[in-house]
């Protein structure tokens, strides 16, 4: 997950293991010649840009010298999975058997596959970015919750004395996904504009008008709605956009039925409170199966949005006819009325 804290845990582990007094204290000292030199003694690496076999075998060729001012050097390689093969293999035996002073670290946002997925599908680099994680002990982080990260941005917001209200916070939290990295950015983001009109900076045209479209839908109103995705495709809306804001409105909507918070400006917030007191679950059902086969689709087009927004409105949502239902026996009008509910598309 990105901006979970993968790379800055690597760095706070490699302070903790060179500081002379962690034993003692159980935290860093941030005092001492561990702790002031270990970072400048690691050795970081964007396997993004120095991905090679090359820049591979001259970082080994680097650890056979002993660091001068702290007991471990540490190998903090970042993207780990964009290695080569060649590269990936060429790690392999200094992981597995590393010189007593050093120690690797891979931190990368690919989640690991199965082995036996590996074996059946896997690419070279699958197999070999398998075989060196076999290698490593594994630690999964997870996206940030959306407490902790408004918890971390009115800090820093008291200890800079940057004035942001709590409506910007809420909706920075809504735009950032788990990732605290980007809650930071965006913070900086609306800092740099002297905090004026947050919510654009936030939120292009295009989604606040996707909130819009998403009452219209639930209201039922198709014209209005088919006016309102005209908008957003002027606007530059994407079909996968559109759709994955609209799907998580309306989880916004079960999680106000729940008493939960939505980090999401106030207008829209109003427009998701009266959306879940005053529309019937089926409706919500309607609107998540049809942009949820746009999402799947693929299809760029103004038309794929229109048409997901006209089945969304047409009642009971329609499923395809499947083969079981072919062979059926069709006898009488009395059997064709028993068949299940469903339309070819």
């Amino acid at each position: 997950t990105k901006g979970s804290g993968k790379t800055s845990t690597a760095r706070i582990l490699c302070k903790a293991v060179n500081c002379h007094k962690f034993k003692v204290l159980g935290d860093l000292c941030g005092e001492c010649e561990g702790c002031l030199n270990a970072l400048n003694e690691a050795v970081e690496i964007d396997a993004a840009s120095n991905r090679g076999v090359d820049d591979v075998e001259g970082l080994i060729e680097q650890l056979k010298y002993l660091p001068k001012l702290v007991d471990v050097k540490f190998i903090i390689i970042d993207e780990a999975h964009q290695l080569t093969v060649t590269a990936l293999n060429a790690l392999l035996k200094i992981v597995e058997e590393p010189p007593h002073h050093i120690r690797f670290i891979f931190c990368t946002t690919r989640e690991l596959p199965s082995a036996a997925s590996v074996e059946r599908n896997g690419t070279l680099t699958d197999k070999a970015f398998m075989t060196l994680s076999s290698r490593c002990q594994i630690f999964r982080f997870t996206k940030i919750v959306d407490e902790g990260i408004l918890d971390k941005l009115k800090f820093i917001c008291n200890r800079e004395s940057i004035n942001v209200n709590e409506e910007t916070l809420l909706s920075i939290v809504g735009r950032s996904s788990g990732s605290l990295r980007d809650a930071e950015n965006l913070l900086d983001s609306v800092f740099s504009f002297g905090g004026e009109d947050a919510i654009s900076i936030l939120y292009s045209d295009s989604s606040l008008l996707t909130a819009q479209l998403f009452k219209s839908c639930c209201l039922g109103s198709i014209g209005e709605s088919l006016s309102l995705v005209s908008q957003i495709w002027n606007l530059g809306g994407t079909t996968n956009e559109l759709a994955e804001d609209l799907l998580n409105y309306i989880l916004d909507v079960f999680q106000t039925r729940s008493g939960l918070t939505v980090y999401r400006p106030s207008a829209i917030v109003e427009i998701i409170k009266e959306i879940s007191e005053n529309v019937e679950q089926n409706r919500l059902n309607s609107i998540a199966v049809a942009f949820g086969d746009l999402q799947r689709s693929n299809k760029e087009s103004i038309l794929a949005m229109e048409l997901a927004v006209c089945w969304s409105m047409a009642g009971q949502v329609a499923r395809p006819l499947v083969k079981e239902d072919l062979r059926l026996p069709l006898s009488s009008k009395t059997d064709i009325e028993e068949l299940p509910d469903a339309t070819i598309w």
